[in-house]
């Protein structure tokens, strides 16, 4: 069975330590391959559901999924911030990290534990999976495989659209957008 690991058999020795896990709340150390160690975590981060995405910077992990977003200073204690929409994508940046999710939600923070929420578009119209920031501008990847970009974070404009776009990137000056069978790079104009 695919899925279960190597050899596809779940050891004796292991679902004891699951089970004594679940039972005291604590998440074990498990061997990993060759010199790792593993630790799950379920109970100890209530994550809510898919964890859809994961960001370091500022010294702090930082994870979003349905209405929360996780926070680590080192990737085992974790603390639980509500979140207004159920959150995407997040990335850090060098205006700290910017998180997207359902209904237009965009939540920024410079140091992953304290957060300020700006809405994108109006009337929930933009679910948001994708964001980046670079010279100065901020963009966001929406549904309908749309590009906004803003300098203030409250007025928007639409850079392309692509029903096929499958991600983004900002580097040298320029965002670079993944679809399928072609890229798309958008850069300012030289004046």
């Amino acid at each position: 069975m695919e899925g279960r690991g190597a050899g596809g058999k779940v050891g004796r020795a292991a679902l004891v330590l699951l089970f004594a896990a679940l039972a005291t709340g604590a998440a074990p150390w498990t061997e990993g391959p060759g010199p790792f160690r593993v630790r799950t975590f379920v109970d100890e981060i209530d994550a809510g559901g898919w964890l859809h995405d994961m960001a370091y910077g500022a010294g702090v992990f930082v994870v979003v999924g349905p209405f929360r977003i996780l926070v680590s200073k080192d990737g085992v204690h974790w603390k639980k911030i509500h979140a207004p929409a159920r959150m995407n994508a997040v990335e850090y940046t060098e205006v700290g990290f910017l998180a997207v999710g359902n209904a237009g939600t965009l939540m920024a923070s410079k140091d992953g534990w304290d957060w300020k929420r700006y809405k994108v578009g109006q009337d929930l119209e933009w679910d948001l999976f994708g964001v980046a920031y670079g010279g100065g501008w901020y963009f966001v990847a929406a549904n309908e495989g749309v590009i906004l970009a803003s300098r203030n974070l409250r007025d928007w404009v639409e850079l392309l659209r692509d029903e096929d776009m499958t991600g983004m990137v900002y580097g040298n000056g320029r965002l670079v957008v993944g679809s399928l069978w072609k890229l798309h790079v958008v850069e300012p104009e030289r004046r």
